[in-house]
């Protein structure tokens, strides 16, 4: 059977995320960095290693909540959040004084606090509960910035109008690493409601400068902006945050309001497509959201939720669907492909490697996983890895112009110009000079796109 480029889901690679149709509504809060070694260099890593002893045999109780720590992670890489949640339980019982099996915990709860998907909210006895273990994960470990930031993350959470209490948390975190972008810009939200505006000013200016691609942290401090009157400095700050992040609805809400407020015609013109846009997708967005809360247990709307992220590079809250999709349907292949990818551009390489390996031996014959190995392979910097992928692929495809274009194409773009000659040359001479054309989409129960 040839391999068929693309054969699941047109092409996985969101090129078009700076284009006006590519628009999604940013996440409420926007200012949760990513768990340790996610890829995400703004998120502090604990110094503590759970277990860690001084050279002397662990106690049998330490050694079990290392296990049942470990079990926990796993379970949450595999979609099974309730059950994680009860591993870090025991590890906490187990071994008491283990401050990231409590902070783990509370995280947990935290997002497990959230009712229903999409909405704001929350079961407040799970909430509470998630605060709980974090303050004792503080008590324990006061030196993790990381747990600092998460606790008051959850404290504002729960009450936007009780400000005192994460401001002292938010600027503990920072003395311990003034380095950390998501500690200033939710210091930056937190002062805007306390209304301490310039305050605010210059929390988010810090968090701009410390994650040059965030445009979360530019949306904010437009709206700090305009409060001030600097409606012209607003107008330029909307429109970076657009270009960073083109799914954030409220930055093009804003940044209509400025251009009118300004006389710039021109920009409230684009600035309305590109709010006309995003209307259409927030719709598509809704409707997987109401399929997934309708049944949670439809893997497949479970896994349509997550592309829906996935296609405008929201790669965190992508993941999130897409291990629950997994959980429900350990052989969804391209459940595994679309984490293999959102890992991959977390920088997570070993689970990325995982996945995109399961995804090629449930589904052989899909060109897509052998693409993405080859992406990773390089990134890695794995010559065997991608020889060997390569190799086996080129050979499978010998038939297939399609299959062979899309090889050439990736190794011209991965750099290799080679290989990209030869599959070209291989690909022309079989008459396919260009790449195949996408499928149609997938349907959904709903009638939805």
């Amino acid at each position: 059977m040839p391999l068929l480029p693309h054969a699941l889901r047109g092409s996985l690679r969101p090129a078009a995320l700076g284009l006006l149709l590519s628009v999604l509504v940013a996440a409420c809060g926007g200012d949760e960095p990513a768990a340790p070694g996610a890829g995400n260099p703004a998120a502090v890593t604990p110094k503590a290693t759970p277990g860690k002893s001084d050279g002397k045999a662990a106690p049998k109780g330490e050694a079990s909540a290392k296990l049942a720590f470990q079990t926990g992670r796993q379970l949450l890489l595999k979609g099974d959040p309730e059950k994680a949640a009860q591993e870090f339980q025991r590890a906490t019982e187990l071994d008491p004084k283990m401050a990231e099996a409590h902070f783990e915990l509370g995280k947990l709860r935290l997002h497990l606090s959230s009712q229903t998907v999409g909405s704001q909210a929350r079961d407040l006895d799970v909430l509470e509960s998630g605060l709980a273990s974090m303050e004792r994960a503080v008590e324990l470990d006061p030196q993790q910035a990381y747990y600092w930031f998460w606790l008051a993350r959850g404290n504002f959470r729960r009450d936007q109008d009780q400000t005192a209490k994460p401001i002292e948390m938010l600027t503990k975190a920072l003395a311990l690493d003034p380095d950390n972008g998501p500690a200033w810009k939710l210091l930056g939200r937190v002062q805007i409601q306390a209304g301490d505006n310039a305050a605010a000013k210059q929390s988010l200016q810090t968090a701009a400068e410390k994650m040059p691609k965030d445009g979360n942290s530019r949306f904010y401090l437009g709206n700090v902006l305009e409060v001030l009157g600097e409606t012209e400095a607003a107008r330029g700050v909307y429109e970076e945050s657009i270009r960073l992040d083109p799914s954030n609805a409220k930055a093009y809400e804003s940044l209509v309001k400025v251009c009118a407020r300004l006389g710039d015609a021109e920009g409230e013109a684009r600035a309305n497509a590109g709010l006309a846009a995003w209307g259409e997708y927030q719709q598509k967005l809704n409707r997987r959201r109401v399929a997934v809360n309708r049944d949670p247990s439809d893997g497949a709307a479970v896994r349509r939720l997550g592309e829906a992220y996935f296609e405008v590079g929201k790669w965190e809250e992508s993941l999130e669907w897409f291990m629950k999709a997994i959980h429900i349907d350990p052989k969804d292949a391209l459940a595994h492909l679309y984490c293999g990818v959102a890992r991959l551009n977390l920088e997570d390489h070993e689970n990325a490697l995982n996945h995109l390996k399961e995804a090629e031996f449930l589904a052989p014959d899909n060109l897509d996983p052998k693409l993405e190995l080859l992406r990773l392979y390089t990134l890695t910097k794995d010559e065997k890895g991608f020889a060997e992928t390569l190799g086996a692929t080129e050979e499978a495809a010998a038939e297939d112009g399609y299959a062979l274009f899309a090889l050439g194409e990736t190794c011209q773009e991965l750099a290799h110009a080679d290989d990209a000659a030869r599959l070209l040359g291989k690909a022309a001479a079989l008459g396919v000079t260009a790449a195949a054309p996408e499928p149609a989409p997938e349907p959904e129960a709903d009638g939805g796109g």
